[in-house]
């Protein structure tokens, strides 16, 4: 196990335990595991920021970053959906660390059943990027550490009416403030992806909204398909509005009529609840 945060010495653990457990890291599974101490320490100083008491860690890998966590909180749970690399997790740390619980699992089927954390951290799988984020919306827990690939990170990021922006990014700042931590290049990791990563901190907002989240979801769903469209346009395609008679359509492009000539892609997530809100009062009288 690795007792000092270097890259060389990093790099030597990671490559000793991948020969000596006869691990080839699976693309499908996208394996790229953490070799950038700079990495791992913005990690760790975000982590000990929070004070938490009980850690999930998706994706334990060969448990570099586990070790680190199990010296912050009582308790982490890594959980991982190889066997090769469980086996590595219960005897390099596990064995060394009563406070690491090892879970074999998919955390796509597992994250009912694991409870409430105070952090969550991973290195997340590129291919099941948005999959994890949506999970995430159903597990309580104060903040996340997540490196996501930069593409993906920078459509939660992007800003109204920018490239990047769409239903992901309105859905992601609904549910969490997002926060970047920095971009690294493929050196960070071994073996190095094709794709730059990003790392950023989610925290839960407190939702406030007066229509069923079910509605809202839909309501931006379906608008972000037209997203170039003006608003005006858009609503006539909502299936939730589309029986409303001329008069009653006009009279709710009356009540939207400070943005009904705006472009779905520039309005914020805030404009979007209004938007939605007023909508959905319609919608109950159909």
């Amino acid at each position: 196990m690795v007792f000092s945060l270097s890259r060389k010495e990093l790099i030597n653990y990671t490559i000793n335990v991948l020969r000596t457990y006869n691990i080839r890291p699976r693309k499908r599974l996208s394996q790229n595991f953490v070799i950038d101490p700079h990495l791992i320490r913005t990690i760790l100083s975000r982590v000990r920021k929070c004070r938490p008491k009980r850690i999930l860690e998706i994706g334990g890998g060969i448990g570099a970053l586990t070790f680190y966590l199990s010296d912050i909180a009582e308790e982490v749970v890594t959980i991982e959906v190889d066997k090769k690399l469980i086996k590595v997790l219960e005897n390099e740390v596990a064995l060394r660390k009563d406070n690491v619980k090892v879970v074999y699992g998919d955390i796509l089927k597992a994250y009912k059943k694991l409870g409430s954390f105070d952090v969550i951290v991973s290195n997340i799988p590129y291919h099941i990027s948005s999959k994890i984020l949506f999970i995430l919306t159903e597990i309580k827990f104060k903040e996340a550490l997540l490196t996501f690939q930069k593409e993906f990170a920078d459509r939660l990021l992007a800003k109204p009416n920018e490239p990047d922006y769409g239903r992901l990014t309105v859905m992601a700042n609904f549910y969490f403030d997002i926060e970047y931590l920095g971009t690294y290049s493929p050196s960070s990791f071994y073996p190095p992806p094709k794709v730059y990563s990003t790392l950023i901190d989610l925290r839960r907002k407190r939702i406030d909204i007066n229509i069923p989240i079910d509605f809202f979801q839909d309501v931006v769903r379906e608008l972000f398909t037209l997203k170039n469209r003006k608003l005006k346009s858009a609503i006539r395609n909502i299936r939730s509005v589309k029986n409303l008679d001329d008069a009653k359509f006009l009279e709710l492009i009356h009540e939207l009529e400070k943005y009904v000539n705006r472009r779905v892609r520039t309005l914020s997530v805030g404009e979007l609840i209004e938007i939605a809100s007023t909508m959905y009062r319609y919608y109950k009288e159909i």
